[in-house]
C-alpha cells in the first residue's frame, strides 16, 4: 500500500499567510494607538506631579535666594535633589538669582530621581515623553528661563540667563511633549502655578523631540511669562489649548 505523506499546500499557505497578514494590519495599529494613549495618559499624570511637587517647594520655603521666607519656585534638577538649590543672589531691580552660588540639596527631594537626568538643552524624558519647566526670568516684564546642562554643572539660558528672585515666588510653567512625535504620543502639555492641565493636538506645530528647546510662549496669548493662557485659543504656536477633563 502507497503511505499518504500529510502536509499543506501551496493554496493553503498562501490562505494561512493571508489570514495572518489581516490580523497583523488589524491588531498593530490598535496596540500602536493604545501604546499612545499610555503614554499620554502618564504624561498628564506626570504634569500634575510636578504641580504638586512645585507647590510643596514653594510652601515650604525649600528654595529661597532671597531669604525673605517667602518660598520660590524650582528647576527640575533642584527639585530631584541633583543639584544644590540656587543662592546666587543678583541685587536688581529686579532682583535676580542663578547657580553660580548653591546651597544644601532638597532633603527630601519632592520629585523622583528620573528628573535628575536632565539633558544639557534642559528636557527630562520619561515614559515617551519629554518634560521642561520655566521659571520667569530677571527681566521686567519676566521673560521665560530654563535650566540647561546637567548636574553638576547646571546652569540657565533664555531671556536673562537668570530667575527673577520675586517673580519665582509667584510664577512657573511646564510643557510635556512626545519624544517621538506619531511614534510616543501625539497631543503637548502645559501647566504652570494655576495647576490646571492644558493639551493641544499639536496638530499644526507637531511639537517633538528634544534636539530643539520647547517655544517658551507656545501656550500664551502674550510674550512674557506673566500672559495670559490662552485656554480655549490659538496659543503663540498656532494650536488650540483646552484643559484636560
Amino acid at each position: 500500500m502507497r503511505r499518504s505523506e500529510g502536509g499543506f499546500t501551496l493554496i493553503e499557505l498562501m490562505i494561512v499567510i493571508g489570514i495572518i497578514a489581516i490580523i497583523a494590519a488589524i491588531s498593530i495599529p490598535n496596540l500602536l494607538a493604545s501604546k499612545l494613549n499610555a503614554n499620554e495618559t502618564a504624561a498628564i499624570a506626570t504634569m500634575r506631579h510636578i504641580v504638586s511637587s512645585q507647590a510643596q517647594v514653594a510652601v515650604t520655603s525649600k528654595i529661597d535666594a532671597d531669604r525673605d521666607g517667602k518660598g520660590e519656585f524650582g528647576t527640575f534638577l533642584e527639585m530631584s535633589a541633583a543639584v544644590g538649590v540656587r543662592q546666587g543672589l543678583l541685587l536688581g531691580p529686579p532682583r535676580a538669582s542663578d547657580f553660580s552660588r548653591k546651597g544644601a540639596l532638597l532633603n527630601p527631594p519632592v520629585l523622583s530621581s528620573v528628573f535628575a537626568n536632565v539633558d544639557p538643552n534642559g528636557f527630562t524624558s520619561k515614559a515617551g515623553y519629554a518634560f521642561m519647566v520655566y521659571l520667569p526670568d530677571g527681566g521686567s516684564p519676566a521673560g521665560f528661563v530654563h535650566e540647561t546642562f546637567v548636574a553638576p554643572t547646571v546652569g540657565l539660558a533664555g531671556g536673562t540667563g537668570t530667575v527673577g528672585v520675586d517673580a519665582s515666588e509667584a510664577i512657573w510653567c511646564a510643557y510635556g511633549q512626545p519624544v517621538h512625535y506619531g511614534g510616543s504620543g501625539t497631543r503637548r502639555f502645559f501647566t504652570n502655578q494655576k495647576g490646571d492641565i492644558l493639551q493641544s493636538g499639536n496638530d499644526v506645530t507637531k511639537a517633538g523631540g528634544t534636539l530643539a528647546v520647547i517655544q517658551a510662549d507656545a501656550a500664551f496669548l502674550g510674550s512674557h511669562i506673566s500672559s495670559p493662557v490662552a485656554v480655549g485659543t490659538l496659543g503663540n504656536d498656532g494650536d488650540t489649548w483646552r484643559v484636560v477633563n
